[in-house]
């Protein structure tokens, strides 16, 4: 698992603007099965976006993130006090005891090299008969191949809904619902436009950019220099964009052929569950079935 600096570096660009709320994100805001106000933990909560809509909607938020300059601008932008530079083994540190009605952590356990361990560390802030949601990608979502993404040191694991479930239950919690984001318009026009490769990409922007697992290799210096290259690059830019139009270009196909997709059962990036924190007391509650939600 890359160190706070390599996140620091890799994600400069995105951790110094408003991001939009995530599938994940506005699943658990529409939840009827998730509370509606209570005291929430946000673990890597980035530059603040989910904190500050659960805040509007009547949450007491504190959040946790390792990027430095995500909290500073979740702090300075979003007015997020209570936003720290910690993973939750030092957040627990400085705080044992504190608990919390809802433990969130989206697009977070894919990239966790010891995902009990640190489920394990997000439960001890799960107060008695808490919640945790999260989100993850969907590795059964529709795609030409595993993407540059899903490799080390980006993602450590791939999830399916049963091994979600699975992991979840085995390990102190009842899931209460499981939904996949519906294929979507975007994402339809994104596959089918890989399934069109030309390479022209690649001539445009003078050579394959270097892939994550490049860059990981790479001492902070080298990283540093490679990042700017990549930021300042005309050709880069331009590939960019070649990119970005490929995919507009596929939108009128995907349009059209979207509700067969979707009667097939293709399926969008992510991957959401909600889930209780087992009791002895209580006796387990029924699992929703993948994508039901129950009142």
């Amino acid at each position: 698992m890359p160190d706070d600096s390599w996140h620091e570096i890799v994600y400069q660009g995105r951790d110094n603007k408003e991001m939009p709320l995530e599938p994940g994100h506005k699943f658990f805001l529409t939840d009827p099965r998730a509370p509606k106000n209570g005291r929430l933990l946000d673990i890597g909560c980035g530059v603040g976006n989910f904190l500050a809509a659960a805040q509007r909607h009547g949450f007491d938020v504190t959040g946790i993130e390792i990027n430095r300059n995500a909290v500073e601008f979740a702090r300075s932008h979003y007015g997020l006090k209570k936003t720290f530079v910690a993973r939750p083994d030092e957040y627990w540190q400085e705080h044992q005891g504190e608990t919390f009605d809802v433990v969130t952590f989206f697009e977070v356990l894919e990239h966790q090299v010891n995902p009990r361990a640190f489920l394990n560390a997000a439960k001890r802030f799960v107060a008695e008969s808490g919640f945790i949601a999260l989100s993850v990608p969907n590795r059964e979502r529709w795609q030409t191949k595993f993407e540059t993404l899903d490799y080390p040191p980006n993602h450590l694991t791939r999830w399916s809904p049963l091994a979600l479930r699975n992991f979840l239950e085995a390990n102190g919690f009842d899931v209460l619902a499981i939904r996949q984001e519906p294929l979507r318009v975007k994402r339809a026009a994104q596959v089918l436009g890989a399934k069109l490769h030309m390479g022209l990409v690649s001539v445009v922007a003078g050579g394959t950019p270097p892939s994550l697992a490049d860059l990981a290799d790479m001492q902070p210096e080298g990283l540093q220099i490679e990042m700017k290259r990549l930021e300042t690059s005309r050709r880069h830019r331009w590939a960019s964009r070649l990119v970005r139009a490929k995919q507009y270009a596929f939108w009128p196909a995907a349009l059209c052929l979207l509700p067969c997709l979707r009667l097939r059962g293709y399926t969008g990036l992510y991957l959401y569950c909600f889930a209780q924190k087992k009791t002895t007391s209580k006796a387990p509650r029924r699992s929703a079935p993948v994508g039901e939600f129950h009142a």
